[in-house]
């Protein structure tokens, strides 16, 4: 049995899995990402002795983090983790868990899930890209994981989508304009709640607490509020897959993490952008894949990347 940590920006969930990737236990819990690094850690810490204490023939840990992470587990930046710069979280955690450890950016955690047993496991090379409270990527070539010189590669969402974007442009500059800050949770919300000043009678002003599944099920209602949303959303995702298969000449991505099992609006406007504005050889080849896995793919390919080390 192997024990899967996936450290969102939102929520801090944990699993042990077994030898086929079957989950056998668990949870989720607030990662209270503002608090700083020590207290994601203490929880961490809890969450080992108690699968531990539960599980005594537990062999390994993975972690799925992120940001950019070195190959000795040092967390260089991680923009939805407050402070989390420079952290030495190998060797913080080393300190209690005493069985393998393995940390990894979580899109390549996740990546690794859908290689080997979901969407990739017939694919040579192909993009992954995970949506959720920000936009993580992987890039897969010959069926192993390309890191680039930092360990950073695929971070599809730093690709730039609009270059004279103001936003953030004097605090955190490498943040202004990229896919990320179009196309994140709170982004998407913030988007939706612009565009029901225009749709007064829309079923999404009911709501209280707006979240994307409630814009997707809207969505899949006909509703022209959550509709114009999701083409606006879909376009800004298609751009940045176009982008990236015109850079690599890879024609297939898989689209995991929560929000995607949103409504099929969203990736039928990202798949007619991508067929627009990509290259004609790749266009004509190019193939957008929903994740085997969704929710629960950070846990497995966390779990699945602590077993690779044994």
């Amino acid at each position: 049995m192997y024990l899967g940590i996936d450290i969102g920006g939102t929520n801090l969930k944990s699993g042990v899995i077994g030898e086929n990737g079957n989950i056998i236990e668990q949870s989720s819990i607030p990662t209270n990402a503002i608090d700083g690094p020590d207290t994601v850690i203490q929880n961490i810490k809890a969450i080992f002795l108690k699968n531990k204490e539960q599980f005594p023939g537990l062999r390994s840990v993975g972690i799925g983090v992120p940001g950019i992470v070195t190959g000795d587990g040092i967390i260089k930046i991680s923009p939805n983790l407050p402070r989390w710069i420079n952290l030495q979280l190998k060797t913080k955690l080393s300190g209690f868990i005493d069985i393998p450890l393995a940390i990894d950016n979580d899109a390549n955690t996740a990546a690794v899930a859908e290689l080997e047993m979901g969407a990739g496991k017939d694919l040579l090379n192909f993009f992954y890209i995970t949506l959720g409270t920000g936009v993580g990527g992987t890039i897969i070539i010959n069926r192993e994981i390309f890191r680039g010189d930092s360990g950073g590669a695929g971070e599809i969402g730093h690709t730039i989508i609009n270059a004279n974007d103001k936003t953030n442009c004097y605090t955190t500059s490498f943040r202004s304009g990229v896919l990320e800050e179009f196309i994140g949770r709170k982004q998407i919300i913030e988007l939706a709640k612009s565009i029901l000043k225009i749709y007064p009678d829309s079923s999404l002003c009911n709501i209280k607490e707006l979240d994307v599944s409630s814009i997707s099920d809207a969505a899949s209602e006909n509703d022209m509020a959550a509709i114009e949303c999701f083409n606006k959303i879909g376009f800004y995702l298609g751009a940045g897959i176009a982008s990236a298969m015109n850079l690599l000449d890879i024609s297939t991505a898989i689209i995991g993490g929560g929000i995607s099992m949103s409504d099929d609006i969203l990736f039928d406007c990202a798949f007619k952008t991508i067929k627009l504005r990509a290259l004609p050889t790749i266009a004509q080849r190019a193939e957008l894949r929903k994740a085997f896995f969704t929710k629960d793919a950070g846990i497995i390919g966390a779990g699945l990347l602590g077993k690779k080390i044994i």
